[in-house]
């Protein structure tokens, strides 16, 4: 993807984010969540220094966040990420490229623990995690039972992964 480019998210993003984040949601393999809702929802939800969207040939294609794991102070330096492309986009690095942006504006905050939670079908997922350095923990089983869409009433386990900063000294 020659023209894609990663920024800072901006306000005048939210809609799109919150249209890209729905989309994933409908796929059935990229959250529990029934649906995106507000930005303002999303907005709250996210690290404010670590918001990243990919644009390709101008147009929002992708973003990458990252949500705290904690409101205690001792896990100030550990937080989740979040990372979702448009269908039109997926396939073709925009991910790739947003989480190894993200991973290096979680360096500059001094992050030194990211962790994931994925749908173990998210094969694709797993795999751009595992080559960018997180390593997987385990998975729960039957953590959750899916509310909407096509997998509504199913059991779904998740694997977890976790990433530890070199540069904080966290490894």
């Amino acid at each position: 993807m020659s023209d894609l480019t990663i920024r800072a998210m901006t306000d005048k993003d939210g809609d799109t984010v919150v249209a890209i984040y729905q989309d994933g949601i409908e796929t059935g393999h990229a959250t529990f969540a029934e649906e995106a809702g507000s930005w303002e929802d999303w907005n709250s939800g996210h690290i404010a220094e670590c918001r990243l969207v990919a644009e390709l040939n101008g147009e929002v294609v992708g973003w990458a966040g990252l949500s705290a794991t904690s409101s205690r102070c001792v896990y100030r330096g550990v937080a989740e990420v979040s990372v979702y492309v448009s269908a039109a986009a997926r396939g073709n690095g925009a991910g790739r490229a947003l989480l190894s942006a993200l991973i290096q504006a979680s360096e500059d905050e001094n992050i030194w623990t990211l962790t994931a939670g994925i749908f173990p079908e998210n094969v694709g997922s797993i795999k751009v995690h595992a080559s960018h350095g997180f390593k997987v923990l385990g998975t729960r089983e039957r953590l959750g039972k899916m509310t909407h869409g096509p997998l509504a009433g199913r059991w779904r386990d998740v694997t977890y992964l976790e990433r530890r900063s070199v540069i904080a000294g966290a490894n």
